[in-house]
């Protein structure tokens, strides 16, 4: 568990992550990794997609091969840790965090439907969520992306959220860095994913 992580007094949650500064720290030798497993699921994705001709790809198709890519490339980067929760959820476990990988929206929260449990995750609420090692304790993150108007999968980001608000963000843009994660370039030119360069308002201060 992460020496920053600091456990404001409120029963009804999970520990606190204040600032993004503090999961920066905590999770330091890790943040690396989630950047690059992100890029090399979308090598493989822009690989592999082609192969399905756009007449035989049914309604979310895209969506759910990436996911699957972006699965495929934690187990590869994450030997440990990753596991499978109640409904099937994927999620990583490292050094005191819930990491969860979901399509974000512009607003940068989860792209699904609304329900108890999806309002439970969203507002940190203790309890088992996931399984039967979930303490109701652990900080829950959501690595995410942004696809834009011309289905380019882009800005990767780690993103912590609760009372069902984005609180902070962290991209690989805001992480110090001697190593830098490579930019991706197109398989095809029918397919653009490429690495947004722009820092977003309202990330890390």
């Amino acid at each position: 568990m992460g020496t920053n992580l600091m456990n404001v007094a409120d029963p009804a949650k999970r520990l606190r992550i204040i600032n993004a500064k503090e999961c920066e720290n905590d999770l330091r030798e890790y943040l690396h990794r989630l950047f690059e497993a992100f890029y090399d699921a979308v090598r493989n994705y822009e690989t592999e997609i082609v192969l399905t001709p756009f007449s035989a790809r049914c309604r979310g198709f895209e969506a759910s091969y990436f996911n699957s890519k972006m699965l495929q490339s934690v187990q590869s980067h994450f030997k440990d840790g990753w596991t499978f929760g109640k409904y099937k959820r994927f999620m990583l476990r490292i050094n005191g965090y819930i990491v969860l990988f979901k399509k974000l929206n512009s607003k940068n929260m989860p792209m699904n439907i609304t329900t108890r449990f999806s309002s439970s995750i969203q507002n940190q609420e203790p309890g088992n969520l996931f399984d039967m090692y979930d303490n109701g304790t652990e900080p829950i993150l959501f690595f995410g992306y942004n696809k834009s108007k011309l289905g380019d999968i882009i800005n990767p980001k780690l993103v912590y959220i609760d009372e069902n608000k984005v609180k902070w963000i962290i991209s690989e843009h805001d992480i110090s860095t001697t190593k830098k994660v490579l930019d991706v370039q197109p398989a095809v030119a029918t397919l653009s994913v490429r690495q947004n360069t722009k820092k977003k308002d309202g990330t890390n201060n």
